[in-house]
C-alpha cells in the first residue's frame, strides 16, 4: 500500500510538470505569433514614407502628406541627447539653405516636457516646425530604437536614405542633395 502511494504521487507530479511545461510553451507559441501578426511594417528604402499626424509646438496640425512634392528630413531626436544637439545646428543651416529649393525638415522630439523642448529651440535657434511624439506612435511606425534616428524623403514621398545616429555636415550635403 505504501508503495502503491509513492507510485501514485510521482505519477501526479510528472502530469503536473508536464502540464506546465504544455502551458508554457503553448504561451511563447501564441506570444510569438501575435508579435508577428501585429508587428509594424518596418520602414525601409523605397518605401513611401508612412503619412502620420502630430501637434507642433505652436499647436497647429502636422500631416507629412502636406509636404507632397517637397524634399523632406525626418529627424527624430531628443534634448538630452548630445550626438542630437551637435546636429542640430547642422540641420538649422541646412533648412535656411535649401528651403527655398522645396526642402523641409520634419523635427520630432521624443516625449519631452514642451518647455523643456521651447528652451531648446530658443538655445538652437531652430525655425523649422517642431513635433512632440508624445505617445510614441510615429516613432514605433518608423521603428526609431536610437537616437538621433533621420529619414531622408524624396519629392516623390519614398525614403531614400534612413540614417541613425549623428550625421555630418558633409553627408548632410550630399544626402540633401539626393532627395532634392
Amino acid at each position: 500500500m505504501f508503495f502503491r502511494g509513492d507510485f501514485m504521487s510521482n505519477k501526479k507530479k510528472r502530469l503536473i510538470t508536464r502540464t506546465i511545461i504544455l502551458v508554457v510553451l503553448l504561451g511563447v507559441v501564441g506570444f510569438t505569433l501575435y508579435q508577428n501578426l501585429h508587428k509594424d511594417k518596418k520602414v525601409a528604402i523605397g518605401d513611401k514614407a508612412p503619412n502620420f499626424k502630430l501637434e507642433t509646438l505652436d499647436g497647429e496640425t502636422f500631416r507629412l502628406k502636406d509636404l507632397e512634392g517637397k524634399a523632406v528630413l525626418i529627424n527624430f531626436w531628443g534634448t538630452w541627447c548630445e550626438p542630437c544637439k551637435r546636429e542640430m545646428p547642422l540641420i538649422q543651416k541646412a533648412y535656411e539653405k535649401y528651403h527655398k529649393q522645396g526642402f523641409e525638415v520634419v523635427s520630432i522630439d521624443q516625449k519631452e516636457a514642451k518647455f523643456i523642448v521651447n528652451k531648446f529651440i530658443k538655445q538652437y535657434g531652430l525655425t523649422f516646425p517642431v513635433m512632440q511624439d508624445k505617445d510614441s506612435k510615429v516613432n514605433n511606425m518608423y521603428n526609431v530604437y536610437n537616437l538621433p534616428a533621420s529619414f531622408f524623403v524624396n519629392r516623390e514621398g519614398k525614403v531614400v536614405r534612413m540614417e541613425e545616429g549623428e550625421m555630418k555636415k558633409k553627408n548632410l550635403e550630399k544626402w540633401i542633395h539626393e532627395i532634392l
